[in-house]
């Protein structure tokens, strides 16, 4: 659950980011709206949801689809979300090698 949280979070704050350095030289930005940020949070979130449940049925990079909860966002957002939830995968299952090998090193040695 820590992984999927932690992949989330991850994926939103770069598709926050992604979107705050659109890098638009309008002098007036336009009026901040709560309801569209919730909305586009929330599409984000979906989307990194559904990502993350394709990657863990996935068997290769070919047989990711692109979920219906994405179907809103651009292409470069969605494939930020992707490689984050990947580089989040990745990194858990380090997490969890290195903690299984530290775990074995601790059992064999006598007197632990």
């Amino acid at each position: 659950m820590r992984r999927h949280t932690t992949a989330t979070a991850l994926a939103t704050t770069l598709l926050l980011l992604t979107g705050c350095s659109s890098g638009s030289n309008d002098p007036k930005p336009p009026a901040p709206t709560t309801t569209a940020t919730v909305d586009t949070e929330a599409a984000a979130q979906a989307c990194t949801n559904a990502v993350y449940a394709a990657i863990q049925d996935a068997k290769t990079a070919t047989d990711l689809p692109k979920p219906p909860e994405c179907a809103s966002m651009a292409e470069a957002d969605y494939l930020q979300t992707v490689l984050a939830v990947i580089q989040q995968t990745n990194q858990d299952g380090q997490d969890a090698l290195q903690k299984a090998i530290e775990d074995a090193a601790s059992a064999a040695t006598p007197g632990s």
